[in-house]
Order: structure tokens, then C-alpha cells, then sequence
């Protein structure tokens, strides 16, 4: 039995009406299995990822997708673990006024986390009503 993977048009077209149903998915994985079930009503053989869902997620607009962090021991990111854009160091002075390094931002999904904190822990998604 193989399986076919479905385009990210047909992707984002399901996880914005299914977003539009419930207004907010706390987990990347709650939202790949809405998805799935929906691609299995079209084909029994499509099959996808929870970060393939992700990734496709950040490309609808009005998407939020929010972030919560845990401590890690690993190196801190050079690329934003949630869209792979670079990060950008967030800055702030000391008392001594000395520039210091004191967290991580992306300018294009709007994740942040300090200097400890920044191993995604858990996504949560949300579509913005305009």
C-alpha cells in the first residue's frame, strides 16, 4: 500500500477552513491529525507530517502561531525552529551600560525566546479574524 503526498495548496486550503471551524489548535499534532482526517476523506492514501502541517501553517495569512519554550542545554539557534528564517539577538544594557545579548526574535513568524528558554516546546495556532 503506498502513499501519495497532497499538494500545500490543498494543505492550506484545509487547515484554514478547519481553522475557521475551531478558531484555535493548541498543538502542532492536534492540528496534523484535523488535517489528516480531512486528506483521508479525499484519499485514503494522503498522508502528512505535523511539521510538513506546520511549515504550511505559516504561510496563511491571519495564522498566528504562537510558541511556548523550554530550557536547554543545547547551543542557542542561528535559525528560528519554527519557520528556519535567521534569528535575530534581542539586545538591552546592562548596569554597567555594556551591550548584552538577552534573546532571539524572528522578524518573519514572530517567535522569541531568551537566552535559556528557546527549545519549542509546544505550538499553538491561531487564525485572526480581520
Amino acid at each position: 500500500m503506498g502513499v501519495k503526498i497532497p499538494n500545500s495548496e490543498l494543505v492550506k486550503r484545509i487547515i484554514y477552513y478547519s481553522m475557521k471551524k475551531r478558531g484555535i489548535v493548541h498543538t502542532q499534532d492536534e492540528l496534523a491529525e484535523i488535517v489528516k482526517k480531512e486528506l483521508k476523506k479525499l484519499n485514503k492514501k494522503f498522508t502528512i507530517t505535523p511539521h510538513r502541517v506546520r511549515k504550511i501553517a505559516l504561510q496563511i495569512e491571519n495564522m498566528e502561531i504562537m510558541v511556548k519554550t523550554k530550557k536547554s542545554k543545547k547551543s542557542k539557534p542561528k535559525k528560528c525552529p519554527v519557520c528556519g528564517n535567521k534569528l535575530k539577538p534581542i539586545h538591552a544594557k546592562n548596569l554597567l551600560g555594556k551591550k548584552i545579548t538577552i534573546g532571539f526574535r524572528c522578524k518573519f513568524c514572530g517567535y522569541h525566546a531568551d537566552e535559556k528558554f528557546f527549545a519549542p516546546m509546544k505550538y499553538e495556532f491561531k487564525l485572526i479574524k480581520k
